[in-house]
């Protein structure tokens, strides 16, 4: 007998299930993005927008999306100077500028 028929409290909605992007191997992302495999490890890295299994790397078409995006350039003014657009922080910055600035500094000892 399932456990929800005994517990309906127990019972779990779950949204309808979402398709896959298309998955590309690093090879075949860094030819889409027409970057080098190390530069597209990096960028997916960086920004968080990979996924990895074992030692290898795989980006869905919305990373590509994605990574791609944050790659655009600073716009600029009409003077030819750039203008100061505050950037958006990936999920997986953020938490690392977090960390960083919330670790004790190192005192050292002369």
């Amino acid at each position: 007998m399932p456990a929800a028929t005994v517990f309906p409290f127990l019972e779990v909605h779950m949204p309808p299930t979402v398709s896959l992007d298309k998955i590309y191997t690093t090879d075949e992302a860094a030819e889409r993005l027409r970057v080098a495999r190390r530069t597209m490890i990096k960028l997916g890295r960086d920004l968080g927008y990979c996924s990895r299994i074992g030692r290898e790397y795989f980006f869905s078409e919305r990373d590509l999306l994605d990574i791609w995006q944050a790659q655009r350039a600073m716009p600029t003014s009409s003077q030819g100077r750039a203008v100061k657009v505050k950037g958006l922080l990936s999920d997986v910055r953020l938490q690392r500028s977090l960390v960083s600035l919330s670790r004790k500094k190192q005192r050292w000892k002369l």
